[in-house]
């Protein structure tokens, strides 16, 4: 079988991780790479026998790239994302998917009108046991959905001195919200969909957020939300609903789902693999298929996320230098 064959745009921590498991896979190959830092994209191609490559445009020129996965900070996800589909190529982008919501419209826009794939890096939605727990959901495995509660902490301030800056800064879009907010947020938008309301607490300074306390409010449901970048919480996701409810112990990458009905019994157990490379087969099936989008992470999907997160930010103050928010 011929290899999906990969141009990788960033060479820090997400895509290492990502890359690694992907090629061990079999099935994918990293063919170029490209970072503002030479010696990082140098060291990187090395160890796959990809291309290093001194200039995006260079990638993009590249015929042997059948798709790029753009692995560097929100701030240019916009810029990266714009290139690619301009030479053609389509896109997996990490998430947070843009700053705002109004660049990933125009991102999906351009997708659009150029009939070029583009996906959201939301890994979540392609993990096995999710989808399992979301079928349960949608046939009604617990009756109507009232309450979802998930979270989502990273001990980044702990480890600052050995992190780089990204997270910290407000002109890299940095904060807690769209690095790790984005996770129960777009868990609760598929589950329930558009919220009618939205509230968010912010823990706030240096113009990033450092924490966030969010509840997203539906008809007859809700979801209470949680993300920081200032300790180590419970990664636990529960889906509760009428007749009964859905445990996670890690809702974002889950290896095992439980159902139990509404007297608190064991119904059911799924358990499945997690990982990075189920995103990437998905894309690559798709862009075999020669579809724009995925099913399991559509533009609407993305873009209904970003709004949502658009208006915490509201909520909260937070306000990006002007040359990152821009169109």
């Amino acid at each position: 079988m011929k290899k999906f064959r990969w141009g990788v745009i960033g060479a820090g921590m997400i895509a290492k991780v990502a890359c690694k498991e992907i090629v061990k896979s079999g099935r994918h190959e990293i063919v170029a790479v490209y970072s503002r830092t030479f010696e990082k994209a140098e060291k990187f191609a090395k160890k796959y026998g990809a291309n290093c490559c001194r200039t995006l445009e260079e990638m993009l020129e590249d015929g042997r790239v059948d798709a790029v996965y753009i692995a560097t900070p929100h701030s240019v996800h916009y810029s990266n994302a714009l290139a690619c589909i301009k030479a053609g190529k389509p896109v997996l982008a990490e998430k947070a998917f843009t700053v705002n919501a109004e660049q990933a419209r125009r991102v999906f826009a351009a997708a659009k009108e150029k009939k070029v794939f583009v996906c959201e890096a939301m890994w979540t939605r392609f993990q096995p046991v999710v989808l399992q727990a979301r079928e349960w959901a949608e046939n009604g495995e617990i009756g109507r959905i009232t309450r979802f509660e998930g979270g989502f902490s990273t001990p980044a301030t702990w480890v600052r001195p050995f992190l780089s800056d990204r997270l910290f800064k407000p002109e890299y879009a940095g904060g807690a919200l769209l690095d790790v907010g984005v996770y129960p947020i777009s868990f609760s938008h598929m589950l329930l969909g558009v919220p009618t309301s939205v509230s968010c607490k912010a823990k706030t300074a240096d113009g990033i957020d450092y924490s966030d306390e969010i509840t997203l409010t539906y008809d007859g449901a809700r979801c209470d939300l949680s993300c920081t970048l200032e300790g180590l919480k419970s990664f636990k996701g529960v889906i509760e609903g009428e007749k009964g409810r859905i445990v996670m112990s890690n809702y974002t990458r889950p290896k095992k789902a439980v159902l139990y009905d509404e007297k608190g019994s064991k119904k059911k157990t799924y358990r499945a693999p997690k990982g990075y490379v189920f995103e990437f087969d998905a894309v690559a099936d798709s862009v075999a298929r020669g579809e724009t989008e995925s099913r399991f992470m559509t533009a609407a999907d993305t873009v209904e996320v970003m709004e949502i997160m658009d208006e915490c930010r509201r909520l909260s103050g937070i306000v990006y230098p002007d040359d990152i928010e821009k169109v």
